[in-house]
């Protein structure tokens, strides 16, 4: 509210009569109210995201419907990615068919779900293949036939009624001359989807290994909702130099609250340390969160109540502003 604004409501209380000003003061109540809604709207939980892997889709689902002592999954996620696409050379999606069927009943499934318990779903394309890691199908879909594997994306996102799309490409090796192009097409792909309400995230390198690693997030950070740093075993919270996470934080600079540190479900510990001593620095750090690999919590202190209980507490403190 300007300074001009105050002046005029304070002059019109001098002059109006004691119900007139009683009025005013209740509709100046009542703006500041909104305002503060408007505020809270613009709030979004920490992000805490999982994956549901092709070759897991029953098991992903019956976690994370499981309840850990009156505690489970739907407490402490805020996204789950459903790993099923593989991009096409010609810039096309195609749903992953290697291992158990995966249909439109099984996606509106797991939407459903999320729909449910307030939790973002995404549509997650990957390049792994029967082969391994595929870099030369990435880069025939996001730089080769761009245009088309955008239109793809956002059509696909759209039509099943996602919530966003995750980004998984993964190259094994020094591929930075990839750098430009990859970025380009997240460029663009973030103002398609951000046209139609929807959340772009990554997932990365923790460090300057393989690609996209941690030297292109200065160029990819102010394009993304959300990056996913796959460090897992190999950082922590006790972790020196570039195994920090302090470290990982640090080098996201201004964009530090989009990350979510990686860890393994199918590990109890790491660097040194449980579980629950790397969750308690991020519930500690109040910014950053977690994205876990993945969603079948393979590893037996993943399904107890004390850790979804710490969970929920990543995903309830320490909001952060919502939008790029």
């Amino acid at each position: 509210m300007s300074v001009f604004s105050v002046c005029s409501i304070f002059m019109f209380l001098i002059f109006r009569s004691k119900s007139q000003r009683q009025l005013v003061l209740l509709a100046i109540v009542t703006l500041l109210a909104v305002g503060m809604a408007g505020a809270e709207e613009r709030i979004q939980d920490r992000r805490v995201m999982s994956w549901v892997p092709p070759y897991a889709v029953d098991a992903c689902m019956e976690r994370l419907n499981e309840s850990f002592n009156g505690v489970g999954m739907k407490d402490g996620l805020t996204h789950l990615g459903l790993q099923f696409w593989n991009p096409t050379a010609e810039g096309g999606l195609k749903v992953v068919s290697r291992f158990a069927p995966i249909t439109e009943a099984t996606i509106s499934k797991f939407r459903q779900w999320g729909e449910t318990h307030g939790i973002r779903v995404m549509l997650c394309v990957y390049n792994g293949t029967a082969a391994g890691w595929d870099w030369d199908l990435a880069t025939s879909a996001f730089e080769t036939n761009r245009a088309a594997f955008v239109e793809a994306l956002v059509s696909e996102t759209v039509l099943l009624q996602l919530d966003g799309v995750d980004i998984d490409l993964e190259g094994n090796g020094k591929l930075d001359a990839s750098k430009e192009a990859f970025v380009l097409f997240i460029k663009e792909l973030s103002e398609r989807l951000q046209a139609k309400g929807k959340e772009l995230t990554l997932d990365t390198f923790s460090h300057q290994w393989h690609v996209p690693n941690q030297t292109w997030w200065p160029a990819l950070l102010p394009h993304l909702d959300g990056l996913h740093v796959m460090g897992y075993s190999e950082t922590g919270a006790g972790g020196t130099g570039w195994r920090g996470y302090d470290f990982l934080k640090a080098a996201a600079g201004e964009h530090h609250a989009k990350l979510a540190l990686g860890m393994a479900s199918h590990k109890a510990a790491w660097q040194g340390a449980p579980a629950m001593k790397h969750l308690r620095w991020i519930i500690a750090d109040e910014s950053v969160g977690l994205a876990i690999w993945d969603a079948r919590l393979k590893e037996p202190v993943w399904r107890t109540a004390d850790i979804w209980k710490a969970i929920a507490k990543i995903k309830a403190g320490g909001a952060q502003p919502a939008g790029k």
